[in-house]
């Protein structure tokens, strides 16, 4: 039936429409707020009923864009960040810097430095006075920032006392003594004052050991100097002093930061982060470590890159320890990351001549490696840098400690000798007959080449490969290495063999049978712990290389006794064997 022209027109232009509220759909989506009138129906819903549902592509109108970031904006954010006390303590530090170095004014030593004495005390006194203030305000952020300066400044005037070199030891005292004094007092004004900025009495305990070290340092510098008679002599007791007091004195005061308080244990009402006391600790070791570099450059003693080992190890042992104050709950992986610190810092004394640093450091770490070992069994990352400590170890062994034991041993023998045992140590540490092989090898050169010069060398190279390899067995799982077991016979028959082959070279019996003892009580020791005795390869072999040494006795008789004699022997051990087998037949043989 065919449409009148009018009402032809009518559905094209309704089917257009329809096509073009679909396009529609797939391009806007309808906003969550409007809602349709009820009552009402637009075009759009009148053919969406009767077209599927199309997929939205765009979900939303884009968001308005950020305000622009005007100069207005920056200033304010640092205007927020209050920059005018931090320039105010770094112009002083420079004005301090520029009195000091000015001939022109007070060109007396004792006169610029009573002004510059004076002008930091007034300034700290200003500090601890403007910090209160703002806490009566409730301006925490501010006040937070002047209690951090005012620790950071308190060691200024003891560098300054220390760069005085040639005023009385009498003025020197006394100024140390003032400047702790004040140092003390305004600490104790801040505490009572605005303790929710300040640390707990246990930490501010902490803090007066490094006080106490500070003051001490300029006055017992200056005695020494009295007494010294020139420069960079090595057996002078001032220069042993300084010695001291980079190796031992500075790293135990290092420790102090592992006595501070737990965050978690501070119940006080504060106003600080956890992290706050710890990190004023790490500003007072680090202006002492200034200010024994100052001492040092007034009084001509160099800085040794091994004289700043010992504490960088302590610091880090002290961050794996207490990073729990920085970071309430530490990833795995970062706690991991911050084993490597230690490792690290004892390296910085690595090669430093006629210095034992490195070596007492690597038995530190060593140690410390271990008990993390023992507290976390499956701390892989702990077992190799424990390895990697005790190759440093013997890398670093006084060679003349080494001499009367191994002569014409060097450092490169020492460092050979390291590698060799970080090789070995790890293919014993894993169950793979084939890293036997390996370890096997790395045994072998280190046991020829702890007897380089000796003529029986090579036999002890074959005898350590070899006893290495036989213990490495121990750790083998015999059902999950096809052969394995007869690998294992294979070398204890060598074993034998080369250990009859030295008895015929001559060796003597003692060291035959020490390292027969040592593989069989190894055994033993298994079994005792572990419940496991077997294979019974490895005891029956080492009473074998036990026996070599009288076989070889009774070889040597046999070829000078008359063979009469021997065939008499022989009959009587016929006789023997004879009537062994007669006794136990009844076991092994079945009458048909």
């Amino acid at each position: 039936m065919k449409l009148p022209r009018k009402r032809e027109v009518d559905v094209q232009i309704d089917a257009q429409y329809a096509l073009a509220c679909a396009m529609l759909n797939v391009f806007r989506q309808p906003s969550r707020k409007t809602k349709p009138s009820r009552g009402i129906m637009n075009e759009q819903d009148k053919f969406s009923g009767s077209l599927p549902q199309l997929p939205n592509f765009v979900l939303t109108d884009p968001p308005n864009p950020p305000p622009r970031r005007t100069i207005g904006y920056w200033l304010r954010v640092l205007f927020v960040c209050n920059p005018f006390y931090l320039a105010s303590a770094c112009l002083l530090l420079y004005g301090v810097y520029r009195v000091s170095c000015d001939p022109n004014f007070l060109a007396t030593e004792i006169g610029q430095l009573t002004f510059n004495f004076t002008s930091l005390q007034l300034y700290e006194l200003l500090l601890a006075g403007t910090a209160m203030l703002l806490v009566t305000r409730r301006i925490w952020y501010d006040a937070t920032l002047l209690v951090v300066l005012e620790n950071l400044l308190w060691i200024v005037p003891f560098i300054l006392v220390s760069q005085a070199a040639l005023i009385e030891q009498r003025n020197t005292m006394m100024l140390c003594l003032l400047a702790a004094g004040l140092a003390v007092g305004r600490t104790l004004w801040l505490r009572w004052r605005a303790g929710q900025l300040m640390p707990s009495w246990r930490a501010l305990l902490c803090g007066s050991a490094v006080l106490a070290m500070n003051t001490a340092l300029p006055i017992v510098y200056r005695h020494y100097q009295e007494t010294k008679k020139g420069a960079w002599l090595e057996t002078e007791p001032a220069w042993l002093l300084n010695d001291a007091v980079w190796f031992w004195v500075f790293p135990a005061l290092a420790l102090v930061a592992n006595l501070l308080p737990r965050p978690e244990n501070d119940k006080r009402e504060k106003q600080v982060a956890p992290w706050f006391p710890m990190m004023l600790c790490l500003f007072w070791i680090l202006a002492t470590g200034v200010h024994l570099y100052a001492l040092g450059y007034v009084y001509d003693f160099p800085l040794r890159r091994e004289q700043l080992a010992p504490v960088l190890w302590v610091l880090a042992w002290t961050m794996v320890m207490r990073i729990t104050d920085f970071v309430p709950a530490p990833s795995e992986l970062l706690r991991r990351a911050l084993l490597v610190l230690p490792l690290l810092a004892m390296f910085v004394s690595a090669f430093a001549a006629g210095s034992h640093v490195f070596f007492v450091l690597a038995i530190l770490n060593f140690v410390g490696f271990v008990i993390v070992l023992w507290c976390e069994r499956g701390n892989r990352l702990a077992l190799q840098l424990a390895m990697i400590s005790l190759a440093s170890m013997i890398s670093a062994l006084p060679v003349e400690v080494v001499h009367p034991i191994v002569g014409g041993f060097d450092r490169m023998n020492l460092i050979g000798g390291a590698v060799l045992a970080y090789v070995a140590i790890a293919a014993a540490l894993s169950r793979n007959p084939k890293l036997a092989i390996v370890g096997g090898i790395a045994a072998a050169v280190a046991g020829g080449l702890l007897r380089e010069g000796h003529a029986n060398n090579l036999h002890w190279a074959a005898q350590a490969g070899l006893v290495y390899f036989l213990l490495h067995s121990l750790r083998w799982r015999d059902y999950e290495q096809q052969g394995a077991a007869a690998v294992r016979v294979v070398m204890a028959s060598l074993w034998v063999l080369h250990s009859f082959m030295w008895a015929r070279a001559g060796v003597a019996f003692a060291p035959l049978l020490l390292i027969s003892v040592w593989v069989a009580g190894l055994w033993w020791c298994r079994g005792l712990l572990f419940q496991i005795w077997r294979p019974l390869v490895i005891p029956i072999t080492a009473g074998l290389v036990v026996l070599c040494h009288p076989i070889n006795f009774v070889v040597i008789k046999t070829q000078t006794t008359p063979v009469g004699v021997l065939a008499v022997v022989g009959s009587f051990v016929l006789f023997a064997l004879g009537t062994a087998l007669a006794l136990t037949k009844h076991r092994w043989h079945k009458a048909g």
